[in-house]
């Protein structure tokens, strides 16, 4: 598996190597750790040495300035925590205290951005573009550590924070007429430089939605929110599924291409919410199933994952491989096993 070094990617690719959970996959994520962890920067981001601009592929048209601005020129942030998950990992294996340290100063990181009036966690450090937005991608690179860190630290803070982010990104990106989550919103101006139902990006709702649901204490006052919100987030989704198993690029959108990063993180999200007993197993199971045996037939003789949409994603992006593409077909796997 071959990682390009972008933080967020990193950490679905480790992801996917715990849960595969071979030896060899343990040593490599062991690896991929150990490496953010040893180069992680004074502001304690995990990612690798000083944090580099996402590269946008313009997909054959222009966006409009503010997606430019959002994309072109801020600076990764939040996305290193997408790492701390497998830091956290790695901690529960060994008990040294690095791991967990490591996982404190990526915790005191977020915790330092300046945010959204209502206290959401911009994707991108404000500072560096003069605009703050939400991404419903940092649901899954923030959400899911922020509890497993809680877990682990015995803080109550970090649960809290986990599930305010997921309520807060929500209340911004999803549509309540469709119950679906839009990619993009900028504070100010308020509005969607990027407004599509894209799969990856409903993915890492009902992806971060269930990862913090298994760690949540049943007693936190906001778990019935989370839970109402996954639920409901599944029956929207489940009735898109195209017959082949696949989803589209755009979940609502049958003319756009059959896409797998996001059949596999519903497959996923679909097959977490049975084992935790509050998604209907007869239900979910099959179109669970169903959308990983898709995207086994686009699986590569050398394991590459096709069909997936290049970062960062959208309406136009390009159909490729990529690591995280193996990561989320060995989560899905290992969820469905």
């Amino acid at each position: 598996m071959d990682i390009d070094g972008q933080s967020w990617i990193t950490g679905v690719a480790i992801n996917g190597l715990l849960a595969e959970g071979g030896d060899e996959s343990v040593e490599r994520a062991k690896h991929f750790v150990d490496t953010a962890v040893a180069t992680q920067n004074d502001a304690g981001q995990l990612s690798y040495g000083p944090s580099y601009p996402i590269e946008v592929f313009s997909h054959g048209r222009e966006y409009e300035a503010s997606w430019e601005l959002t994309v072109k020129k801020c600076m990764n942030t939040n996305n290193s925590t997408a790492i701390g998950h497998g830091v956290l990992d790695f901690y529960d294996r060994t008990g040294e205290d690095r791991y967990l340290d490591a996982a404190e100063r990526a915790y005191e990181s977020l915790l330092s951005f300046e945010r959204t009036e209502d206290g959401g966690i911009p994707h991108h450090d404000p500072e560096l573009a003069g605009i703050k937005s939400l991404w419903i991608d940092s649901v899954y690179m923030m959400c899911p550590f922020l509890a497993r860190y809680g877990a682990a630290a015995g803080d109550d803070d970090a649960f809290d924070e986990a599930v305010e982010q997921i309520l807060i990104h929500a209340a911004h990106l999803r549509d309540s007429h469709t119950g679906l989550f839009r990619h993009i919103w900028v504070e100010q101006p308020n509005h969607y430089p990027q407004g599509a139902f894209w799969a990856r990006g409903n993915g890492w709702a009902a992806a971060a939605s269930a990862d913090v649901l298994e760690r949540l204490p049943e007693d936190h006052p906001k778990r019935d929110d989370l839970l109402d919100l996954f639920r409901s987030h599944c029956e929207a989704l489940l009735p898109l599924q195209d017959g082949s198993g696949f989803w589209h690029n755009l979940v609502d959108d049958p003319h756009t291409p059959l896409e797998s990063s996001g059949t596999l993180m519903f497959a996923y999200a679909f097959a977490r919410g049975i084992d935790l007993g509050i998604l209907d197993e007869e239900t979910y199971r099959q179109p669970a199933e169903d959308g990983l045996a898709a995207v086994s037939r686009v699986v590569g003789e050398e394991g590459a994952v096709n069909r997936v949409a290049g970062p960062p994603g959208g309406p136009e992006a390009p159909l490729t491989d990529t690591p995280y593409g193996q990561g989320w077909f060995l989560m899905a796997a290992a969820a469905l096993d």
